[in-house]
């Protein structure tokens, strides 16, 4: 039995994702993966039985890593409004200094099989569970957590997906700020 190596692992999940953006998914094969991770075929099946269980799996872990980002920005001590700009800030930072994370994430989201395969809710459960603590001391209004990823999430990702035709996303950013807390804020 072949041993398992981090490093090979991580430039197999590298290679994966710089094909993927690249070709897109259905022009990714285990062989042009191996090709770019510098590793034989034969080697990515020590870590994945198929391209569709490499693919679920790096693109559940990568669907965690934004909010994983944001729990490390936020405080359960911060105000509503704080904690507001804090996510939407957050999750804007990410998409810049994450683009890659940021556009596979996206990219595959939009796939149905792979989208139902990792629930948004799945990922950002600990930033939900944040949220829902506001909602109970009556600080963000109470509603479904679809509403609050539609609410907060989407726009951001929008602007951070748009954002080579605006010439700074900083007033659009401020301005979605004061939009969202006009909105969720009691």
């Amino acid at each position: 039995m072949r041993v398992r190596d981090q490093d090979k692992q991580q430039r197999i999940k590298e290679a994966m994702v710089h094909l993927i953006l690249r070709e897109g998914i259905d022009g990714t094969s285990i062989s042009k993966i191996a090709k770019e991770a510098c590793v034989s075929p034969a080697t990515i099946y020590v870590y994945y039985n198929s391209k569709e269980d490499m693919l679920a799996e790096v693109f559940r872990e990568y669907s965690r890593q934004p909010y994983q980002y944001l729990m490390r920005r936020v405080r359960p001590d911060m105000g509503g409004d704080e904690l507001i700009e804090t996510i939407v800030r957050g999750c804007y930072a990410f998409s810049r200094e994450h683009e890659e994370v940021f556009s596979f994430v996206e990219q595959c989201s939009r796939c149905p099989t792979l989208s139902e395969s990792v629930s948004e809710e799945e990922c950002s459960c600990d930033i939900l569970d944040l949220i829902h603590s506001y909602q109970a001391r009556g600080e963000i209004r109470s509603c479904s957590d679809w509403n609050i990823g539609a609410m907060l999430f989407a726009p951001v990702r929008f602007l951070a997906s748009n954002r080579c035709t605006m010439a700074s996303g900083e007033p659009q950013l401020s301005e979605l700020i004061r939009m969202l807390q006009q909105l969720l804020l009691c």
